[in-house]
């Protein structure tokens, strides 16, 4: 149970209301987003125990892990939001289940390895 005290002093930003269409971004705006992004991404490798095969060092080089992981923190922040339905989080985890196995499938694709081997989209 979150109080309301707690609740007053969250930061607005914390919680964006609407999700990033990545195709609209000028390049500044997509340097502060993906610095954005970037710290939850890495909030979520560590939290998930994910590797390389589904998150390579250099994700925010491929749009399509860009795009998917951009989405799953989306739906991650409506999820934990503290407005949230008490369904969401397990939502969550269910589309974040369907969203690992896209990860994985596009990071493979990538042939991106762990220690700088990385390779551009084609």
């Amino acid at each position: 149970m979150t109080s309301p005290e707690y609740t007053d002093n969250l930061p607005p930003d914390l919680f964006p209301t609407f999700p990033v269409c990545w195709a609209t971004l000028s390049d500044v705006e997509t340097e502060d987003a993906l610095e954005e992004l970037d710290d939850w991404v890495t909030w979520l490798v560590d939290r998930y125990s994910l590797d390389h095969r589904a998150v390579p060092p250099c994700w925010e080089q491929h749009g399509a892990l860009v795009e998917e992981l951009s989405a799953l923190r989306t739906a991650w922040i409506s999820a934990f939001n503290i407005t949230g339905r008490p369904e969401a989080p397990l939502e969550w985890h269910a589309h974040f289940a369907a969203a690992l196995r896209r990860l994985i499938d596009w990071a493979s694709r990538t042939g991106c390895r762990t220690g700088g081997q990385h390779r551009p989209d084609r």
